[in-house]
């Protein structure tokens, strides 16, 4: 488990930076990837976006779904909510707020292996712990 940020200027000012050298250098700023992996092996790719956020396909999601197909890994974006989101804004949340999970299958090791969840189908924490243990083929 990573450590707490205390201070995110420091990631702010190389984005900035990466930003004024041009439009020959892309880069994407992943704000929130998890690398899931089991026994030291990377397993699976998630992005993380909550429920008010977007889902683009535009480069940026190219670029990571082609970094997973290079890697071989099913790729997944889960949008997620708490019981305290009021579907306009995000609301204080803690460790102990109920959360809901949508997946979304971005490449196709992700839609051919571990995807058979219906488009609208929202998950609870059980659940979706369950599909995380899934994908490590446990």
């Amino acid at each position: 488990m990573s450590a707490n940020e205390r201070n995110n200027r420091r990631d702010e000012i190389i984005s900035l930076k990466h930003r004024t050298w041009g439009h020959n250098v892309p880069a994407v700023d992943i704000d929130f990837l998890l690398c899931e992996y089991d026994r030291s092996i990377a397993q699976a790719l998630i992005e993380y976006r909550h429920i008010n956020g977007t889902i683009y396909v535009d480069a940026n999601m190219k670029a990571l779904i082609n970094l997973a197909d290079r890697a071989g890994l099913p790729f997944f974006v889960v949008r997620y909510r708490y019981a305290t989101d009021d579907g306009t804004k995000w609301k204080e949340a803690t460790v102990d707020t109920e959360a809901f999970f949508w997946i979304t299958a971005m490449n196709d090791h992700a839609k051919e292996q571990f995807y058979s969840w219906g488009d609208d189908d929202w998950m609870n924490e059980e659940q979706y712990k369950t599909w995380l243990h899934k994908i490590r083929g446990r």
